[in-house]
């Protein structure tokens, strides 16, 4: 049965694939200036949210931050727009699923992440973190961003085997026009830091510490903290005294129990400084247990994991036909980001009238990667990045 998208502004919005907290989330595409179809995530903030003036100044300073960094272990924002009474996000679509669901679809299974794979996850996913941390405004101050919500949840793993890091959304920065004030804690609960649990200051050292408490659960199969009560869980993040996962897990590899030690450690002047040593950790670790690690090992484990589901995907977007434009200079909304952005930016030549489909079917069905990774081992370069040690070496 054929399915019309439904279209805002320069978008075509196919599946529903999220709902709850302040957005649904849609599968989408538009197109860019030469005809071709580009794959984007749609966030539509729900109308409650949309009439809180002060909670879109919070998401735009979200944005604006994320519209500064450029790094293939960051998903792009494209733009942050207004149009037809509706506040969209249009971001890179990643055709995977997020590592919380992929654990607990291998959990089910019996087919479960290597600490390879592991590794290999969290060294991509703290690049990009780091990229996030050295972010500069346009003088090249430091932004000094904090993530404060490093979660399974929120780094995306493609069946291509890329990892992208997601959900600034409580993130915190120097220029935010709106500050948490000190003592409010905001983020999950059980991967904070003991700062971030005291509702104290935070610099990238929480990140890092919340990055180990998400290794934590994925080398042990449980998390660090647990506690019958939200307020319980919060004493024992204060404490930070988990049970050693070797303990948890005897088959866990020392080297690998050892980074997590480090990385949990309750005093920050004890943990890695910035998530580029805690990615290096990584790395080297991969490079004893697994030296012949690619990319496209873990993208066969994604597409074995979700066979049956990438099968249903492809077949429901065959079903969607495009509602196309009647008019070539219809309404595309006001991207709140444009000033940041920039006159060049990709989203300024996106539109939602293709130039060259002949059918419906070709605009909407994806490439799918191949396996063969013409990548460097572990996709990492050997280079060593300069970084900027935080202000507070406590």
């Amino acid at each position: 049965m054929e399915r019309r998208t439904r279209r805002i502004g320069r978008y075509h919005l196919t599946d529903r694939i999220a709902f709850g907290g302040m957005a649904e989330v849609f599968r989408g595409f538009t197109f860019s200036d030469d005809g071709y179809r580009f794959d984007v995530a749609i966030k539509k903030l729900l109308p409650n949210y949309v009439e809180d003036s002060q909670f879109v100044t919070m998401l735009t300073d979200e944005y604006r931050l994320v519209s500064r960094m450029d790094h293939s272990n960051v998903a792009r924002v494209y733009e942050l727009v207004q149009v037809q009474g509706s506040i969209l996000v249009a971001m890179e679509y990643v055709d995977g699923k997020d590592l919380r669901a992929s654990v607990e679809k291998g959990r089910e299974s019996g087919d479960r992440l290597g600490y390879a794979d592991v590794a290999y996850i969290m060294a991509c996913a703290l690049d990009g973190l780091h990229h996030a941390h050295q972010a500069v405004d346009e003088r090249g101050d430091r932004l000094d961003v904090v993530h404060r919500d490093f979660s399974p949840s929120n780094v995306l793993v493609g069946y291509d085997g890329a990892v992208k890091l997601i959900d600034f959304g409580i993130a915190k920065a120097r220029q935010n026009r709106i500050q948490t004030k000190t003592g409010i804690i905001k983020g999950k609960v059980k991967y904070m830091s003991p700062e971030q649990a005291f509702g104290h200051k935070l610099d990238r050292r929480s990140d890092v510490f919340s990055a180990g408490s998400v290794l934590y659960e994925l080398c042990t199969g449980r998390p660090p903290f647990r506690a019958k009560t939200e307020i319980d869980l919060i004493f024992e993040v204060r404490e930070a005294t988990p049970t050693p996962p070797r303990t948890v897990n005897p088959e866990l590899p020392p080297a690998l129990a050892e980074i997590i030690d480090r990385s949990m450690a309750r005093a920050r002047s004890a943990r890695y400084q910035t998530s580029l040593e805690f990615r290096d950790a990584l790395v080297q670790f991969l490079r004893t247990y697994a030296p012949d690690y690619r990319r496209t090992r873990l993208a066969r484990y994604m597409k074995r994991l979700w066979s049956d589901e990438i099968e249903d995907e492809l077949r429901a977007l065959e079903e969607w036909a495009l509602d196309l434009p009647t008019e070539p200079g219809e309404d595309l909304g006001t991207n709140l980001l444009a000033a940041e952005l920039g006159p060049d930016a990709p989203y300024a030549k996106f539109s939602p009238r293709p130039t060259r489909v002949t059918r419906p079917i070709d605009a909407v069905i994806p490439d799918r990667a191949s396996d063969e990774d013409t990548h460097e081992p572990f996709g990492f370069s050997e280079a060593k990045t300069l970084v900027t040690p935080p202000d507070d070496d406590r």
